[in-house]
């Protein structure tokens, strides 16, 4: 090996040096987010090498690059970015990375050794190739980092997208003995930037033994880490205890806003001391009692809001529409594929464009070419049927019997020539005969082509018969006072937190009749939070409501309320919709591949779509017909007992024809100074008072 390598050094030296390196140099450059990244945010950088793969080696040693300002985790491993394209290959390294102050950032170039072909060696038999290091030196880079809006007070820097929860080791103790309660947060966010976690509470009732104790799992990096904070809580008296939830602000930079991370509270059970002394007093076990009202709800909550009702029936109206018109577009196609002039039509047209060619005297083999492509379509305009026709084929068409004649004389005779009028004498045959009959859209509706369209008419009736039949914004928690809660529903009426907490404060202040309508609304709201759903059986109780719930707001009891109460009117409404199209979707995928227009397996998933989406569709509707009225967007509760007047005007109320009873439902579809026309459920309708009312999806109007 030494002697080959000395004996190239020698051929080195005798040509002066090897060929040089062909091609540009390698190039780099930095690939940050095309928009402008948070300060804190944690964002993907990329270094990517532009090299010739034609003399390109490999990349030798580490990258050389000094982050700062940004905080950046270790460069990843090479990889190469698809197949080189026109002898260029892309190599790219990727990072993550946080810029901390605002403002923009130059990125310092990066170094990196590439070992490269420099040149070429004539050998006595072959060429050699010399490769040799070279410094590859990338283009500076540029950052836009944009400052964090006003941050809301509880704010400490944590920027990313996090989780909590929050867990005891032991759900019962006795007291005295020790309790570790643990919150963790995970996620992807500015770690390094992060102090700690938010202070939790506790009762007075629990001794806190030393500081709590941080941990962090094995595999946390940089920017992605599972933080945990444990403290251990001694009681001191037993009882049935809830450690607060833990709630941490931090800011999301994907939607740019500030949330609120929150861990749900966890419920401790603390059994009495093996003394005795704090056991709880002797008596009948403990039972809910109806004057204690339910807690306080902390945060806000959005409800869905229904569609409207002339988007939820113009919803419903649309599926079958747009299924009848798949149907008829199919049913088009086909009568038009099945059309027995349409070999004729498109013979007759090539026809002519075959003579025109002709009449320009063309070449001896175009010539050839275009009889026998005259005499293809000829048959078919004739609609002869065979593979090859004769003169006696035309019958008594004696001008075609001769053109046939004549042309496999020149096709196939010995002469091999056309008549100088051919042309003409056929142009004019072509003439005289006259073209096909066009096509008449009118065949769509034959039974051939009409067939496969059964299964669209059973859509159409069942999903005309059914047709008859978000997140919430980051806003400041408003005080527990009533004038600060009834402020807050104004802003954001589908709160149904403050909603519920505003009933709560009626009720703390005896006024049940009132109460009774905001914990109505607060339960059709959200009907999945047990809290709503014990304020209102218990406000409904205690105000008299004593309506059929056909008339009124159901209470969840058991069976079909239940059943109903899995989801609020405004969700069964989106899912009626969701499933009517779904239902028409399937049965589209059942036409499509009766039309021949997909793969027959689709058969069996839109059967299977159709299917599912009519159960699912018969069970929304049967919760919408349980709710009535009030999954219409302009629903209304009357809270206050008092008459249905037949005009906005305050008569006696004991001349109104109608009395309305408290709990009463509807919707109000015109209003007059400050009355409000009322239509309840039963078709009857009537004038009373706005302060009468309460809106179950909209600010009071």
């Amino acid at each position: 090996m030494s002697r080959f390598a000395a004996l190239v050094g020698l051929l080195l030296a005798m040509s002066g040096g090897p060929a040089a390196a062909q091609g540009p140099a390698p190039t780099g450059a930095f690939e940050a987010p095309g928009r402008p990244v948070w300060a804190g945010e944690v964002f993907d950088l990329t270094l990517a090498w532009r090299v010739d793969w034609a003399t390109f080696q490999n990349l030798d040693g580490e990258l050389s690059w000094t982050p700062g300002p940004l905080v950046a985790e270790p460069w990843g491993p090479p990889a190469l970015r698809g197949p080189p394209t026109d002898g260029w290959a892309t190599i790219a390294l990727r990072t993550r990375a946080v810029a901390l102050q605002p403002g923009r950032i130059d990125l310092r170039p990066a170094q990196q050794r590439m070992i490269v072909q420099t040149g070429m060696v004539d050998m006595e038999e072959y060429r050699r190739a010399v490769t040799g290091p070279v410094s590859v030196r990338s283009a500076p880079g540029r950052l836009e980092v944009r400052p964090l809006p006003p941050a809301p007070p509880g704010f400490t820097g944590a920027v990313g997208r996090f989780v909590a929860t929050s867990a005891v080791d032991k759900a019962e103790v006795r007291v005295g003995d020790p309790v570790t309660w643990t919150v963790t947060l995970t996620g992807v966010g500015n770690w390094p930037a992060i102090t700690g976690l938010a202070p939790r509470q506790v009762s007075r009732d629990f001794e806190v033994l030393g500081a709590p104790k941080l941990a962090e799992d094995k595999s946390a990096t940089l920017f992605e880490r599972s933080v945990r904070e444990s403290v251990t809580l001694v009681p001191q008296r037993a009882g049935t205890y809830v450690l607060g939830a833990f709630e941490m602000v931090t800011f999301d930079p994907q939607p740019g806003r500030y949330v609120t991370v929150r861990a749900p509270p966890v419920t401790l059970t603390i059994r009495p001391g093996p003394n005795g002394d704090l056991a709880p007093p002797p008596g009948p076990p403990a039972r809910a009692d109806a004057d204690i009202l339910p807690p306080m709800l902390h945060g806000r909550g959005a409800a869905l809001a229904p569609p409207s009702d002339v988007a939820f029936a113009a919803g419903l109206a649309l599926a079958p529409l747009a299924l009848a018109g798949l149907w008829l577009s199919l049913a088009l196609r086909r009568a038009w594929c099945l059309d027995p002039e349409r070999p004729a039509r498109g013979a007759h047209a090539r026809l002519a464009r075959t003579l025109a060619r002709l009449a320009q005297d063309p070449a001896p083999a175009e010539r050839r070419r275009l009889v026998r492509a005259w005499q293809a379509d000829a048959g078919a305009r004739w609609k002869l049927g065979r593979a090859a026709p004769t003169p006696n084929s035309f019958g008594s068409q004696h001008a075609w019997r001769q053109l046939w004649a004549e042309a496999d004389l020149f096709l196939y005779g010995p002469a091999g020539r056309l008549p100088d009028d051919w042309a003409a004498r056929a142009s004019q045959a072509l003439a005289e005969l006259g073209a096909p009959p066009a096509f008449s859209p009118a065949t769509t509706f034959r039974p051939a082509n009409l067939l496969p369209a059964a299964c669209a008419v059973l859509a159409v009736a069942v999903l005309g018969a059914a047709g008859a039949g978000g997140a919430a914004p980051a806003l400041t928690e408003p005080a527990l006072t009533e004038p600060a809660l009834r402020k807050a529903l104004a802003d954001q009426p589908a709160d149904w937190r403050t909603r519920h907490n505003l009933a709560v404060t009626l009720a703390a202040r005896g006024r049940w009749d009132e109460a009774a309508g905001q914990a109505a609304v607060a339960w059709l709201q959200q009907p999945g939070a047990p809290e709503t759903r014990v304020l209102w059986l218990r406000a409904a109780g205690k105000a008299g409501y004593s309506l059929d719930r056909r008339a009124s707001v159901p209470r969840p009891r058991a069976g079909l309320a239940r059943a109903a109460a899995v989801a609020s009117p405004a969700a069964w409404r989106w899912l009626a919709l969701g499933f009517a199209w779904a239902f028409a979707g399937g049965l589209a995928l059942v036409l499509a591949a009766r039309f021949g227009q997909g793969l027959l397996r689709l058969r069996a998933a839109g059967f299977a779509l159709a299917a599912f989406s009519a159960l699912g569709g018969g069970t929304a509707a049967s919760a919408l017909m349980f709710y009535g009225v009030l999954a219409s967007p302009e629903a209304v509760l009357v809270w206050k007992a008092g008459p249905l007047r037949p005009l906005p005007v305050d008569t006696p109320a004991e001349t109104a024809p109608v009395q309305l009873a408290a709990g009463a439902a509807g919707r109000v579809d015109r209003e007059f100074l400050g009355w409000r026309r009322l239509r309840l459920g039963d078709g009857r309708a009537g004038w009373t008072r706005r302060e009468n009312l309460v809106w179950v999806w909209t600010a009071d109007q």
